[in-house]
């Protein structure tokens, strides 16, 4: 099965911003708008993309513009020592070109804060999110939609609120409309559990355990060892959270995480791994913000040449408020990504490396009301045995969000 795209991209003009921000702003203003504290909030927003390389390839780019539509609902209430808070957002994606990525979705998020003392305390919370899988690794020129659900129960116990014992559970799943054996549809579920400390100054410091078991949703293929993609796993992960109050100015925080993972059938898939970040945030001005971010990702991603990758990454960041109306944004990130757990000893490693730089401008001219030009520029180049997978994209954006 092939597709024909047409290859020119325009660069969108003014006509093109204004049918698509400003206009809708003038009809927006006839509106009443809720206050900020109302336990019942609607929004809707309306995003128009230029991308320069949809598919991301390394030649033969094919542009388009996707305008996003959004419309949600948000309630949030306090009851006594109970709070709730439900999201729920439809969102319909259309492409101009390739109408056949073209879908809709109804995503959402719901969390109940309990209380059964000033001492016990926890969440149980659900949330469910459709989205494109997009083509920078799943290689197939059709559509591939990913769904992500996560249920979550948490439990703190702190009668002085100065130490805390945690215990909860996490259920995860992923699923795919199409097969992606790299990123398998699986279910998961994790025994959570840990210790927290506060400190007087503000500064918390926690210890947490992750004992996971997980099913992919695919038969085991035994005769096939050359793939060996396995039908279940046991992790562990071990982490340490550090959230350090420096000034009224300045945050830092930390996280360093070991993880296991061992498969149920095929033991070359095993692996372990440290991963973690810190995150710097200061506030040098009034008006002008920074923040540094250094991390390190683990992520499962099984084929003849790998079972994860390694992702390291630095982000630099600056926002700038030029007045409460108008905000200037800036973010440049560089990362290499390390494939590791090969099956095929034949195949040669794979290392990614991506840069991108980000720019954005904000403009809030009422309270309820923004206004949102963005670009970014991104490129990835892997090894030459993937060459494949090199891309060099701009995307620009314009968004118009309402708050009712």
């Amino acid at each position: 099965m092939s597709y024909h795209f047409q290859q020119n991209f325009q660069k969108p003009s003014f006509t093109h911003i204004f049918l698509y921000c400003v206009c809708p702003l003038f009809f927006f203003c006839k509106l009443t708008y809720a206050d900020e504290f109302d336990s019942l909030q609607y929004s809707a927003s309306a995003n128009h993309a230029w991308d320069s390389n949809l598919f991301r390839s390394s030649n033969n780019e094919t542009s388009d513009q996707i305008t996003t539509y959004k419309a949600g609902v948000r309630f949030d209430k306090k009851y006594s020592l109970q709070h709730f808070v439900i999201d729920v957002n439809y969102v319909d994606y259309k492409y101009q070109k390739s109408d056949f990525l073209n879908f809709d979705a109804i995503n959402y998020s719901a969390a109940w804060q309990w209380a059964l003392s000033p001492a016990l305390t926890g969440t149980i919370s659900t949330r469910k999110n459709k989205s494109l899988l997009g083509f920078a690794d799943f290689r197939t020129l059709i559509q591939n939609i990913r769904t992500d659900e996560y249920n979550i129960f948490r439990a703190e116990y702190s009668p002085y609120k100065v130490w805390s014992l945690i215990v909860g559970f996490t259920d995860t799943s992923l699923k795919n409309s199409q097969t992606f054996n790299a990123q398998n549809d699986y279910d998961a579920t994790a025994f959570d559990y840990g210790v927290r400390y506060n400190f007087v100054s503000g500064t918390s410091f926690t210890m947490l355990g992750h004992k996971r078991n997980g099913n992919f949703k695919r038969s085991l293929n035994a005769s096939n060892i050359a793939l060996s993609f396995d039908n279940g796993f046991n992790e562990d992960e071990f982490e340490v959270d550090v959230l350090f109050k420096a000034s009224a100015k300045s945050n830092l925080s930390s996280k360093l995480a070991y993880l296991s993972r061992e498969y149920d059938n095929f033991s070359v898939r095993d692996y372990d791994a440290w991963l973690g970040n810190l995150k710097y945030d200061l506030l040098l001005t009034g008006k002008l913000k920074t923040s540094m971010d250094l991390s390190r990702a683990v992520g499962t991603f099984e084929t003849q040449y790998s079972t994860y990758s390694i992702t390291d990454a630095v982000n630099i960041g600056a926002t700038y408020f030029y007045s409460d109306k108008v905000i200037l944004g800036l973010n440049a990130r560089l990362s290499q990504r390390d494939f590791d757990g090969r099956v095929n000893p034949a195949f040669p490693n794979r290392v990614d490396h991506e840069q991108s730089i980000n720019g954005a401008l904000t403009w809030q001219p009422l309270r309820n009301i923004g206004l949102t030009l963005s670009s970014i520029k991104s490129s990835r180049n892997a090894n030459s045995g993937y060459d494949a997978f090199d891309f060099d994209d701009v995307t620009t954006s314009v968004t118009v969000d309402l708050k009712i």
